[in-house]
């Protein structure tokens, strides 16, 4: 299972030159397990994103009360859940936009270059609180997977966010696994994308890519965790656009502030990213 809160180490990911395995000199085997093939690690990745999703309408709680997030002219509909087996609080919001570049709305390519390309550096431009993003790896790009996935991606990224006042609020950095990938429309399915961002932990990272972390954080920072789900699929009413996360800020926030609405916590911030992205795609647009 690797959406979850709890950060993973380093040794999850496939194999890549920068992740040159250490081996027992004193034996045949491996000190530390093989990595997984590419392909198969993206496909149960992406196979899990979509039984996450899937599972929205029922073992998630909706709330009444839909939210506005201007400019966006669609209501976003919120639910949460704590998971039974981690103790995870997730978070996920979904709303449904027409599919044109009109004010309060954004059309499918609009969507797709946002979203699911150059995710973290486009969620800089429009998140005021994401001041920082450095790639760290990359592997092959636009891989086809077991599924109907094509064009899948995977890099790990450095993400940092500062927060007002800054003497109050320290930095979070996070370390995340980003895979983003196309869903083929193939008979009785719905053309779609996502991207799926999995935590990492710093201390299991290579002496050399930990030299880079710290090189590239604040000297307070604080490392945080996050796990999300994004998708967006055209159907007949429209482009849904579901996200769903799972994160700790870390530091002396208590749980309860980071899951209120009213003390500003992750519910009101993931809607308000829907109003956002789309001002920032009609900045773009015009």
């Amino acid at each position: 299972m690797y959406l979850h809160l709890n950060p993973h180490p380093f040794s999850i990911l496939p194999s890549h030159p920068a992740l040159l395995d250490e081996t027992n000199t004193t034996s045949s085997t491996p000190s530390t397990p093989s990595r997984p093939q590419l392909r198969s690690f993206l496909h149960a990745c992406l196979t899990e994103s979509q039984v996450l999703l899937s599972s929205v309408p029922t073992t998630f709680r909706r709330h009444r009360k839909p939210r506005g997030a201007p400019p966006s002219t669609a209501a976003v509909h919120l639910y949460t859940r704590t998971d039974n087996g981690s103790g995870d609080y997730w978070v996920c919001r979904q709303s449904t936009h027409q599919d044109a570049a009109v004010t309060g709305s954004a059309s499918w390519d609009e969507f797709r270059s946002g979203l699911r390309d150059n995710h973290s550096e486009n969620e800089m431009d429009y998140t005021p609180s994401v001041t920082s993003v450095v790639k760290l790896l990359e592997w092959p790009s636009e891989v086809d997977v077991e599924g109907g996935w094509e064009k899948v991606d995977a890099h790990v990224n450095l993400i940092t966010h500062t927060f007002q006042p800054t003497v109050l609020i320290a930095p979070r950095s996070f370390l995340v696994l980003v895979i983003s990938a196309d869903r083929a429309a193939a008979a009785g399915e719905q053309q779609g994308f996502v991207t799926v961002q999995i935590p990492l932990a710093v201390e299991s990272s290579p002496d050399a890519i930990r030299e880079k972390i710290m090189a590239a954080v604040p000297r307070n920072t604080i490392f945080a965790s996050y796990a999300s789900v994004e998708e967006v699929v055209a159907t007949a009413d429209g482009l849904q656009w579901t996200m769903a996360t799972t994160s700790d800020a870390g530091g002396a926030i208590p749980q309860w502030i980071q899951r209120s609405w009213t003390m500003g916590g992750v519910p009101k911030a993931v809607v308000a990213d829907v109003g956002l992205f789309l001002a920032w795609t009609a900045r773009r647009r015009s």
